[in-house]
């Protein structure tokens, strides 16, 4: 259980680590999805609705407003 713990501190200090996993995340669900067409479909279709909720929701929120820019070189 320990292990576990630190396992998970690991992944939410280090930025590295946390891309690594997601990376790992995508080549195990593209080695599943190679055995079945329906399973790569379906997770497009998740990603695709992750992608537009959190577009909506950073919308809704103001999530990453845009620096105004800067036009003053000197």
């Amino acid at each position: 259980m320990n292990a576990a713990v630190s396992l998970w501190e690991l992944i939410q200090h280090d930025r590295l680590v946390r891309w690594a996993a997601y990376a790992t995340a995508v080549v195990v669900w593209f080695a599943i999805a190679w055995a079945d067409v329906r399973i790569l479909l379906a997770g497009f279709l998740a990603i695709g609705f992750a992608l537009w909720w959190l577009r909506r929701l950073r919308r809704r929120r103001g999530w990453f407003e845009e620096r105004p820019v800067d036009i003053d070189l000197l």
